[in-house]
């Protein structure tokens, strides 16, 4: 057993090394800091502030979902480490000199060992989120397209040997986009209806309408219709970007954390808030660096797009 454990730790190491020295590795990490710069400017060029990533704190993103608990005691209190950081987006356009912001935000959402091979999935990763006030999901949808327009053309004309090595057709040009809702998808698909259709599309599409957190705002007009939305990438790729507009009437609230089974205790300071100021309508999203660098360079297995493995509920040697 011993010897087994030696010749596995060999073979990660050989495999970590090939992947660190790797030709491939360095041209995605450039195509990952032309998306983060092509950001930056697009953000400041239509006025967004930037807001500093926290990676510690006592409420984060409960997803809808399993995941480790990833928490530490300090100064008193349970800490976090952050899995998104949509409260403290919402929380932050309370200030009325602030309309729009985001952050390039490194998040950490240790899954379970069943997502370690889909391709997708990583337990650490980064995540470009936005958020505007007193805007809808359509407005964040068509920002969104213009921005992913705005990142593959800044690519296109600083990585041109890069994109023509991975794509060369060249990257899509992003006009708008086709809407699809889940129940009319999965209606005709089944259960794995999003997959399916990101095999079959040739574009990016969106997709309205999951049920999921507290924190996605039910359509008061279609009571169980959602207004949330996620950007899906052609070619098996899958989900690229969520979003959603942000429920933020108290008792709503109270009503969506009862339906998902969230802890009213864990989030007793953001319900004071909700109930004693009142929360901003607002809407946003956010969609991952390495999800989109796996795009572009057409990357299988999004654990070939980091040089440090991140694969869910696997150990890693760095």
């Amino acid at each position: 057993m011993q010897a087994d454990l030696i010749e596995d730790v060999k073979v990660s190491m050989e495999s970590t090394l090939a992947q660190l020295q790797g030709v491939s590795t360095v041209n995605v990490l450039k195509v990952q800091q032309a998306i983060i710069r092509a950001t930056h400017q697009f953000m400041f060029e239509r006025g967004l502030v930037q807001l500093m990533p926290l990676m510690l704190s006592p409420i984060t993103d409960p997803l809808n979902h399993g995941v480790v608990d990833a928490a530490i005691s300090y100064a008193g209190s349970r800490w976090s480490l952050t899995k998104s950081m949509i409260f403290h987006k919402q929380l932050a356009l309370l200030n009325p000199e602030l309309e729009a912001l985001y952050i390039v935000s490194p998040n950490v959402r240790l899954e379970f060992a069943d997502r370690a091979f889909t391709g997708r999935h990583l337990f650490e990763f980064t995540q470009i989120d936005f958020e505007f006030r007193n805007k809808d999901g359509a407005f964040v949808r068509s920002f969104m397209e213009e921005l992913t327009n705005f990142i593959f053309a800044a690519v296109k004309r600083d990585l041109p040997e890069i994109v023509a090595q991975y794509r060369p057709e060249s990257l899509p040009e992003i006009g708008k986009l086709e809407v699809y809702r889940t129940e009319e998808l999965e209606a005709q698909y089944g259960p794995d209806y999003e997959h399916i259709k990101s095999k079959e599309a040739t574009q990016p599409f969106w997709l309205l309408n999951h049920r999921r957190e507290f924190y996605d705002k039910e359509d008061p007009a279609k009571p169980g219709t959602y207004l949330n939305y996620d950007l899906i990438w052609p070619e098996g790729f899958g989900e690229g970007l969520s979003g959603g507009e942000r429920e933020n009437e108290y008792n709503q609230i109270l009503k969506r954390m009862g339906e998902t089974g969230s802890d009213q205790e864990a989030f007793k300071h953001y319900l004071q808030v909700a109930q004693q100021q009142g929360l901003p309508y607002t809407a946003g999203a956010g969609f991952g660096v390495e999800r989109m660098a796996r795009f572009i360079c057409r990357i299988k297995d999004i654990n070939d797009v980091t040089p440090f493995s991140r694969r869910p509920g696997m150990p890693a040697l760095f």
